[in-house]
């Protein structure tokens, strides 16, 4: 019996309206477990994002971290893959003076060559080329 209860509770976790990178929703019932890290990658980049006269956050998801950098270079853009995060970043980072371009192709990057001194990207795929060709001399790419 108890394992028909699991499996329906699976089944309505399933059904849960979910945004953003919000997942609390499955971490709180403790199958998902985490623990901290012994580094926070926010605090990495800080220094260079205090550094940069412009720069880009791929793959921002709802824009929960990059919203947190402040204070920021003169131009920031973002890039974000996954359709329903889309409205919830340009919400969140447009009021922020960032723009949040939609992406469909890692190796297609809506933007000019040379443009940032600096992208950052936590965990999206992509293009080295393409971050090679957006990045200005000098600039610096994390990871």
């Amino acid at each position: 019996m108890e394992d028909n209860q699991t499996f329906d509770q699976f089944l309505k976790d399933f059904e849960e309206a979910f945004s953003g990178w919000d997942f609390s929703f499955v971490t709180d019932t403790g199958r998902i477990q985490s623990h901290a890290l012994s580094w926070s990658y926010g605090s990495y980049i800080l220094p260079f994002v205090r550094q940069s006269n412009s720069m880009l956050d791929m793959g921002t998801g709802g824009g929960e971290l990059l919203s947190k950098l402040g204070p920021l270079p003169e131009k920031v853009s973002a890039t974000e893959a996954y359709e329903p995060n889309i409205p919830i970043a340009r919400d969140r980072l447009e009021p922020l003076g960032i723009r949040v371009a939609a992406i469909t192709e890692d190796s297609k990057l809506p933007f000019d060559d040379n443009e940032f001194d600096l992208v950052i990207n936590k965990h999206e795929s992509f293009s080295p080329y393409e971050v090679r060709r957006i990045l200005k001399q000098g600039g610096a790419s994390y990871p």
